[in-house]
């Protein structure tokens, strides 16, 4: 092994101290940082002290609630995640090389695109990459995109979202929107229902928080159609809508897939000049993933092949 040299200039802070640290910030609370941490108060504290020493500057605010950043603090805190962030993923890469470019890959998506993409691209992933696991986790869409930025996740499957410069996206399916409609509705025996019949009804709906482009893709066809939508229920996801319509609560648009997922109670109507939603596969550009490569090609395969069938 050849020589090498490092350059000390001074100590530096340990990883554990950074973790300590970002703990720390995120709860406000000695004690309950030190529950989170599973470790006694006193020790937390003397590691931040020490840490606090080693930066040769204060990070955090001491009142009698409690602790908050300081300015210099809130700077540390966004790198220091960084810095956890890739060690993490130094540590997924050298794992993925070592065993001959196998390793994880982690994919997001809301609970609607196992209704639609997910189960497809899980199947042919399996096929094609038997060594590299895939690991699904289900979210609402807003937390997809955070948990993109942070590293928790390589891809994530949801929405179309507001553009972000280190998120690259791809259109993988698009479909229509769907009426679901309580069994007993007035217009249960129309064959295609006219948005303009469902005007004086109370719509379930995701908060536009939530999935911003879904919510405003449904006020914008009401509107064209010469209603605002009165909402009468908000709810988190696509299944918990449904659900809710089948107890008579209101009525929903719904991605056509989940007509798959049928609920005794509910019916599904097609909509004249339904409004199309999308079914969007996002990753970062900073992912270091040495299993996305392979993922992305995958994706592609399929976008393509749906296009191909429209």
């Amino acid at each position: 092994m050849g020589d090498y040299h490092i350059t000390r200039c001074k100590i530096l802070p340990t990883f554990n101290q950074l973790v300590h640290f970002c703990t720390l910030a995120e709860v406000g609370h000695v004690g309950r940082a030190a529950e989170k941490l599973n470790m006694s108060q006193p020790p937390l504290s003397r590691q931040i002290a020490l840490l606090e020493s080693t930066v040769s500057v204060m990070l955090f605010e001491r009142g009698a609630k409690g602790v908050s950043l300081t300015l210099a603090g809130e700077q540390f805190l966004q790198d220091a995640r960084e810095i956890i962030n890739l060690m993490h993923q130094a540590n997924k890469n050298a794992q993925a090389i070592a065993a001959g470019q196998s390793g994880i890959l982690t994919l997001g998506s809301t609970m609607y695109a196992s209704y639609s993409v997910v189960p497809h691209i899980a199947r042919q992933h399996k096929i094609t990459q038997p060594e590299i696991e895939l690991r699904l986790q289900e979210m609402i869409p807003s937390d997809l995109k955070k948990a993109l930025l942070d590293g928790t996740i390589d891809a994530a499957i949801s929405f179309a979202n507001t553009t972000t410069p280190t998120l690259n996206s791809m259109t993988l399916l698009q479909e229509l929107l769907l009426a679901a409609l309580p069994k007993h509705h007035p217009c249960a025996g129309v064959e295609r229902l006219s948005l303009d019949q469902l005007a004086h009804d109370d719509f379930i709906m995701v908060p536009r928080e939530i999935a911003p482009t879904l919510h405003d893709s449904i006020v914008t066809k009401c509107r064209q159609a010469g209603f605002s939508p009165k909402i009468g229920l908000e709810v988190f996801t696509q299944q918990s809508a449904v659900n809710f319509v089948a107890h008579d609560f209101g009525v929903a648009l719904i991605p056509a897939s989940m007509q798959y997922a049928p609920v005794n109670g509910v019916i599904y109507k097609q909509l004249e000049d339904a409004p199309y939603i999308q079914n969007v596969l996002m990753w970062s550009t900073k992912n270091k993933n040495t299993c996305l490569k392979s993922f992305l090609a995958l994706c592609r395969d399929f976008s393509h092949g749906q296009g191909s069938k429209e």
